[in-house]
């Protein structure tokens, strides 16, 4: 996939048909991960608890990158057939016999929720770097005012603001005024208040870099993964996100 924030799991040799795991996967694609557990190992309908615990492997993984459960969608994966694991069976008399059971190899991929979200959303063309209409071009007295959102982390990421291409213009005015021209990566992204309170303490409490600050939401043109920054990508990768 080319969407931000893809975790992928791969869970080799699962006790479950190729077939099986395939439609098991497309049942719950586009599900909260917890609906799709909830879904595979509870019904309705058909269950298949190998691949949950694929899924519940996948959760423990995407805890360790500091995810949470709800914040997370399944939106992919794969299963292909695998070697066979062979096991002697022991009968009564001292006889034995083998018994063979198919296996496949299960892949799952979950994606942040807003991400998601924004990825099914069809976006105009734009050149990335250009500036957003309506924005005015940055100056000299902007520069400090972008540095300084270095330190703006988004909470489920980790990753600063500006790296991540949520920070669309900065400009400051004659008051010492700065005004934020910024995107996330949903409107429905329930953040934009965490941000403006990272905002705060980065441009007006750690340090006086403006007398005050505004920030102009903006949803148009959406944001895209290909507003990462070079920088931004390998700190994605570092925490273990690939394929964006």
């Amino acid at each position: 996939m080319t969407t931000l924030a893809v975790l992928e799991t791969v869970a080799p040799q699962t006790r479950v048909t190729a077939a099986d795991a395939r439609t098991a996967l497309a049942r719950v694609r586009g599900l909260s991960v917890v609906d799709a557990v909830a879904q595979l190992r509870l019904g309705p309908g058909r269950t298949c608890e190998p691949v949950a615990r694929v899924l519940d492997r996948a959760l423990a993984n995407a805890g360790r990158a500091g995810l949470s459960a709800g914040q997370l969608v399944v939106v992919g994966g794969s299963a292909t057939p695998a070697e066979p694991i062979v096991r002697v069976r022991r009968k009564a008399h001292g006889k034995a016999d083998w018994i063979s059971s198919e296996t496949a190899d299960v892949r799952v991929e979950l994606q942040l929720a807003g991400a998601y979200e924004a990825a099914a959303v069809p976006t105009p063309d734009v050149v990335v770097g250009e500036p957003v209409a309506g924005s005015a071009p940055e100056d000299a007295r902007s520069v400090p005012v972008r540095e300084a959102l270095y330190e703006v982390l988004d909470p489920d990421l980790g990753v600063n603001v500006v790296d991540l291409g949520f920070v669309r213009g900065v400009t400051v005015d004659e008051h010492d005024v700065a005004t934020l021209t910024m995107t996330l990566t949903s409107p429905a992204c329930p953040l934009t208040g965490i941000m403006e309170d990272q905002i705060r303490t980065a441009l007006l409490e750690d340090s006086e870099v403006v007398a005050d600050f505004r920030v102009v939401w903006v949803w148009s043109p959406s944001w895209r993964p290909s507003d990462i920054s070079d920088d931004g990508r390998e700190q994605l990768r570092a925490i273990g996100f690939s394929n964006f």
